[in-house]
């Protein structure tokens, strides 16, 4: 057994012999509880850094609940748009909330969500004396963040050819550093530089440094101008049918999270090449009304087509973010992509309503290739999308909603509805259609495919407590596609299915049953042509998380996957997980031993992994082996944090791992993170 193995199983059998008295729900664990509620599995990019930002700053300087703003309270990440309308009106019409407790009153304020807000908000006076600038300057959140990432095996790209050539231009390991600086809702400034793997660093086609630079500067002038945003920033307006960057709630244990909370303009912190603006915003509030106005002009990746020596047109945007071959370092930044528009709303007792427009411009004809799946998807240089969106709070219901059209004449629409019977029962319903010719570059909403064009469909939620210590989640979620879409072979019919019971057995015992079953036509291959043929997953978990102590945290899942296509697979996978944070010692430990086994990559199976400050790991499980890992964080002193994360995967069935350029001869692959926090 590798020597990387034998470690982590030693410090597994360590860490089971400590144990404490119990204790109160730790807020580092509740971040991450918030996490794997929003996220069934993180997308590579996503930005949900930020969620993490936001609400570890608020652990730190707690929201006043009697002073505050709704925009202040959505990147709590646990109210939705309603809930923070409702309680606004209630401290206007009552005054000054006195107990935390006092809110349970408010529709929708339950005991279990008042329990996860109580870290993030404190009950202070309404006219709380503010202090002088100066003061305030001096009790800002700065912090510098330094990381480096790699694997300790070396890919086939970073190896010698018999050319003589090396494939990628740099090294095996990922750089990574951050500065910002957060002056509460008032002033942001933010730094960020990263190197990916096999990029150059210093050298090469990075003479500069590294790879990626991303900057911005975001502050609040007074109330009429609540912000104003210089660099690269995120713009989320409606209910992203038009307009909605970086993270978007989707379908997940959270039946009842489809309405998306608008944030507005914020500073982008995210090392994703692009998805985000880079330029200048601003957003304006006069009364219940609020106009914002953005203008970008950045550079994307584009891979170019020639005629006679000339870049006529492009075919396709890159998004992976790469620049480690040549061909993939000729593409960096070869489009020149400008994008403006703007977005209102106004709100009235119980109503909002809103509206977005986007205009796009490239500076090079964008002509995709002759496939049935790009007939109707857009071509030329230019682009614009609007739309209007509305949401409606009557007591126990919500309806909302966003309608929208592109310059192609292409529509979409989506229309929702949230009902609070109680607090033991509510339902969520969404419809969604979107035109096979509507483009819309900025959408990100509640849909089954990556882009939101070609696609209709249905979804139902319900969230029932039976007894005290019992959830029962559910969803259903029908769609079809009206044309061809790169997995198909024509118009094409999909199910989805959920439900999860969870059981609170005791103050210290969790457990939860979670079934999912996802049908789709997929394309297949049959007697030399292409054809629609129907594919299922089934996906069964048992999660159990016992607080055995106060200093130890232990989790156990057993989840199998069963999929039914032209093949049938089946796949299996069990995890023991141990957290310790001993009370004496300015330490965490957080470990894994994985087993696996899958018929294949069909029958994979996902679990989200303990990582290292604002990193997101949910490594996909396949083949036969083991997983473990290791991830330790050590507060040096108030300003100082370090993270080391060692995780090593080992494959029984496989003598070589992965393929092309990232092909590692071996049945390990190891990965090493090393992090530095500093805060001052």
């Amino acid at each position: 057994m590798n020597c990387h193995i034998k470690h982590i199983l030693l410090v597994f059998c360590l860490l089971t012999v400590f144990t404490a008295s119990g204790q109160k729900a730790n807020p580092d664990k509740l971040i991450e509880s918030i996490l794997e509620s929003h996220l069934d599995k993180i997308e590579a990019g996503t930005d949900v850094a930020l969620i993490v930002e936001d609400l570890e700053y608020f652990l730190d300087n707690p929201i006043n609940i009697n002073s505050t703003s709704p925009g202040e309270l959505a990147r709590l990440y646990l109210l939705n748009e309603v809930q923070i309308r409702l309680l606004m009106a209630y401290i206007s019409a009552y005054g000054p909330v006195l107990s935390l407790f006092e809110l349970k009153s408010i529709d929708g304020f339950s005991s279990e969500l008042l329990q996860k807000m109580q870290h993030f908000i404190e009950i202070g006076p309404a006219n709380a004396e503010h202090l002088p600038f100066k003061e305030q300057f001096k009790q800002a959140d700065h912090q510098l963040l330094l990381r480096s990432v790699g694997n300790l095996q070396k890919a086939r790209g970073y190896q010698t050819k018999d050319d003589g050539t090396i494939p990628y231009e740099g090294n095996r390991f990922r750089y990574y550093l951050r500065y910002n600086f957060l002056l509460s809702d008032k002033v942001s400034f933010g730094i960020t530089a990263e190197k990916d793997p096999g990029e150059s660093f210093f050298s090469g086609s990075n003479k500069n440094g590294f790879d990626y630079y991303s900057g911005h500067m975001s502050f609040k002038l007074n109330k009429t101008f609540e912000n104003i945003s210089l660099g690269d920033y995120l713009v989320r307006a409606g209910q992203g049918l038009v307009l909605w960057q970086g993270y978007t709630t989707g379908k997940s244990e959270n039946v009842l999270g489809i309405l998306k909370t608008g944030q507005g303009v914020r500073g982008y912190t995210s090392v994703d090449e692009n998805f985000y603006f880079r330029g200048a915003a601003t957003s304006i509030k006069f009364g219940a009304s609020a106009v914002s106005f953005f203008y970008s002009k950045k550079n994307a990746d584009g891979n170019l087509v020639f005629s006679d020596s000339l870049a006529t047109h492009f075919s396709s945007l890159q998004t992976s973010g790469y620049h480690r071959t040549s061909s993939e370092i000729t593409d960096e930044k070869t489009i020149n992509f400008t994008n403006a528009g703007g977005f209102f709303t106004h709100h009235f007792k119980h109503l909002k309503i809103g509206a977005t427009f986007v205009y796009q411009h490239f500076n090079k004809p964008f002509i995709r290739s002759t496939q049935l799946y790009n007939q109707f998807r857009f071509t030329g240089t230019e682009n614009y999308t609007a739309g209007v969106d509305y949401l409606l709070n009557r007591n126990k219901f919500v309806l909302f909603g966003e309608a929208a059209f592109s310059k192609s004449k292409g529509k979409a629409i989506t229309q929702g509805l949230i009902l609070h019977l109680n607090d033991q029962l509510g339902f969520s319903t969404l419809f969604r259609h979107f035109d096979k010719d509507y483009h819309a570059f900025w959408a990100n909403t509640m849909a089954e495919g990556s882009t939101i064009s070609n696609e209709s469909g249905l979804y139902f939620g319900m969230r029932f407590l039976p007894a005290r210590s019992i959830i029962l989640s559910a969803y259903s979620d029908i769609y079809q596609s009206q044309w061809f879409n790169y997995s198909t072979a024509g118009p094409a019919h999909s199910w989805d299915i959920f439900t999860q019971a969870e059981f609170q057995l005791s103050q210290k015992l969790n457990v939860y049953l979670r079934f999912k079953n996802e049908e789709k036509e997929q394309k297949f291959k049959a007697n030399s042509r292409y054809i629609n043929l129907p594919e299922r997953v089934q996906k069964t978990r048992l999660h159990v998380q016992f607080q055995a102590s106060e200093t130890v945290l232990l989790k156990t899942r057993a989840e199998h996957a069963g999929y039914n296509g032209q093949v049938n697979e089946n796949g299996f996978l069990i995890f023991q997980d141990i957290q310790f944070a001993p009370k004496q010692l300015p330490v965490k430990l957080a470990a894994r031993l994985a087993w696996f086994n899958t018929d294949g990559y069909n029958s994979r199976i996902y679990a989200y992994e303990n990582d290292v400050l604002y990193a997101f790991s949910i490594p996909a499980y396949y083949g036969e082996g083991f997983r473990t890992y290791l991830n330790l964080k050590i507060e040096a002193t108030k300003k100082m944090e370090c993270w080391l994360k060692l995780a090593d995967t080992f494959w029984i069935d496989r003598e070589t791992i992965s393929s092309g350029y990232n092909e590692i001869s071996g049945k390990h692959k190891t990965e090493l993170k090393i992090q530095l926090r500093l805060k001052f």
